[in-house]
């Protein structure tokens, strides 16, 4: 066909997808930073800093959106349907859960990796070559770990879905995963390739993994571009691995299975102990992200804002810290440098918050 091909779409998105997750794991990497020892500690700057940071998340998930709703029209076109339906530009990814939340989550890695060392409590951050550099730069490292994956996970499922629902809204039935090797360090996973050659219904979102990759292409007409592309993937893992890896990946079985917040995920069939279905905190089971359980995010972060803002206050005004229990949570809020600007930050997420539930309504 003449004109754009899928290939040529496909790395298109990924890099404008690319750079925006870029953009903003730099920019939060600033943020965590800017926090002291103390502060990674201190619930009150965290869930400050958390605050600001699901802002900016909640920017991105929107123009990847919209990346993938472009992508999604490209696609179309390539197979002979004109594009039909207005898709929401706004779903969070995740259910059962709320971007504050989950942008606090570095800081939940940061706090499990130290625990390890429950006798080291830097006041401040040690330099090069002290003693205990190397074991801190460890905590710190597992907080931009979770950081990275997090971002790169609610992107790809952002953009998968905002496809598939534009798919759906024109009358697309079926797709196809389509590889990406040359985005990962060790190739598309055996997972990956074995799961290629399947159609999955555009009712259902594609099956993900940890660091996946994968886009997705119409299937089920004439003119199947996902498969061809596949195809070339294919050929290409099989010669690089002198066809050893082709006999492999004969005996991967795979399996989906249910994430509490995710939803569909990729698994090996004959992985130890996998159960159905991973659970999350929440007993609340999984469905598909919509407006409806994004709207019941925004109204939980809101409840969450005014509560925590009752807090900030009493920190401010005692000098002292303030224990309290929220949604099942212990929190604590300490008096800091940064408490004037953690406060700050939690008034900026309410009032958009506020704004946002009263525009949807």
């Amino acid at each position: 066909m003449a004109g754009v091909t899928l290939e040529v779409a496909s790395n298109a998105l990924d890099a404008s997808q690319k750079k925006l997750v870029n953009e903003y794991v730099r920019l939060a990497r600033i943020m965590w930073n800017s926090l002291t020892p103390a502060d990674w500690w201190n619930d009150a700057v965290v869930y400050g800093a958390a605050a600001r940071l699901s802002m900016l998340e909640l920017a991105l998930i929107g123009q990847v959106r919209r990346l993938g709703i472009a992508y999604a029209n490209q696609t179309l076109r390539m197979v002979g349907v004109s594009p039909k339906n207005s898709v929401m530009q706004l779903i969070y990814p995740r259910v059962n859960t709320d971007p504050w939340l989950v942008a606090a989550r570095p800081a939940d890695s940061y706090r499990s990796a130290s625990v390890e060392t429950p006798d080291l409590r830097p006041t401040a951050w040690p330099s090069v070559g002290d003693e205990d550099y190397e074991e801190v730069s460890k905590w710190i490292t597992a907080a931009f770990d979770r950081l990275q994956a997090t971002t790169d996970t609610n992107t790809q499922i952002a953009s998968t879905s905002a496809t598939l629902d534009q798919y759906k809204g024109s009358k697309v039935l079926s797709y196809r995963r389509v590889l990406h090797p040359e985005l990962s360090r060790s190739g598309s996973c055996g997972l990956c390739v074995v799961a290629a050659d399947r159609w999955y219904s555009t009712d259902n979102l594609m099956p993900m993994h940890n660091h996946c990759h994968c886009g997705v292409a119409p299937a089920g007409s004439d003119y199947d571009p996902g498969f061809q592309l596949n195809n070339d993937d294919l050929r290409k893992l099989y010669n690089e691995a002198g066809g050893n890896k082709a006999s492999d990946l004969a005996n991967v079985r795979v399996q989906t299975i249910t994430h509490g917040e995710l939803g569909p995920v990729l698994s090996a069939a004959d992985a130890r102990a996998t159960p159905k279905t991973i659970p999350n905190k929440s007993v609340e089971a999984w469905h598909t992200p919509d407006r409806q359980t994004t709207l019941a995010q925004y109204e939980r972060m809101k409840n969450r804002a005014i509560e925590f803002g009752k807090r900030y206050k009493q920190v401010s005004d005692s000098g002292e810290e303030v224990k309290f229990r929220y949604e099942g949570r212990n929190y604590t809020f300490k008096p800091s440098t940064h408490l004037k600007q953690a406060w700050a930050y939690q008034r900026s997420l309410l009032n958009q918050m506020q704004s946002m539930l009263g525009t949807a309504a």
